[in-house]
């Protein structure tokens, strides 16, 4: 079960949009409400998003099948996402360590958002070397995100 990644393609936005509602329904409750989850979730704002970065995605897959995505725009990993069923298997730090490598061979300085009351993810950047710089707060979620970012 060695993980592959690559570019993403036309074909593989359903699965990745399946992806993002998935583990933002089941993980982001606890910080963003049930509200707040069931509004991006039904208004097609995720599904939107990643129609419109398509060209910036990368998915990460095991045995033939995607279990993640990762979004980069110039220094910033915009969005990370390992598929909720597949958590805690360190597919993360592969996904993780090819947004640095790539991003790395251009940049000096990688940034990161991440939303406050995230904590399993605050915690897993925090444990692959990234540093809080900053905190803002995002009015569409009514939270705050932690910026977090590292250096080469």
């Amino acid at each position: 079960m060695t993980p592959s990644i690559r570019n993403a393609s036309t074909h593989d936005l359903a699965k990745i949009q399946a992806i993002a509602r998935r583990t933002i329904d089941a993980c982001y409750r606890s910080f963003l409400g049930d509200e707040g989850v069931d509004w991006f979730i039904n208004s097609g704002a995720s599904d939107q998003y990643l129609s419109d970065n398509l060209d910036d995605c990368r998915v990460l897959e095991v045995e033939g099948g995607i279990i993640g995505f990762s979004v980069a725009k110039g220094e910033l990993i915009d969005l990370m996402m390992v598929d909720c069923g597949a958590h805690r298997h360190g597919y993360g730090s592969k996904l993780l360590a090819d947004c640095e490598r790539r991003l790395f061979s251009l940049h000096d300085e990688l940034r990161l958002e991440s939303y406050e009351g995230n904590e399993r993810a605050n915690t897993f950047y925090g444990k692959h070397g990234w540093i809080v710089r900053d905190k803002a707060f995002d009015e569409d979620a009514d939270t705050y995100k932690l910026i977090f970012v590292k250096t080469m």
